[in-house]
């Protein structure tokens, strides 16, 4: 069973953030992130609980080369996967909180 992967706006704005980070800073990883952060995703469409829960059936996958983790939540009935935020491993967890 596939599931569809949704990136909710907090996690683009996440997404883009960090994207103009790596434009500003290293305009070479630019692409490279991307792919990683989508490539991420994509991973949940077939493996949804994969990743561990962190805290009220928010889940967390760390990109593989790049210091951010995507969090988000299954939704079993609708067969969704929500991302809901895309943060620097260094970002405080708690900005989460109004998310959930």
């Amino acid at each position: 069973m596939s599931y569809h992967v949704l990136l909710g706006p907090n996690a683009r704005r996440d997404r883009d953030l960090a994207l103009a980070w790596y434009d500003a800073e290293a305009p070479e990883q630019s692409e490279r992130f991307i792919v990683e952060f989508y490539a991420a995703a994509r991973r949940l469409e077939d493996f949804p609980r994969s990743a561990p829960v962190v805290r009220r059936g928010v889940r967390q996958v760390n990109l593989k080369v790049f210091p951010y983790r995507l969090l988000y939540r299954v939704h079993e009935d609708a067969e969704i996967v929500q991302i809901i935020a895309g943060l620097h491993e260094r970002q405080d967890p708690a900005r989460l909180d109004d998310r959930l």
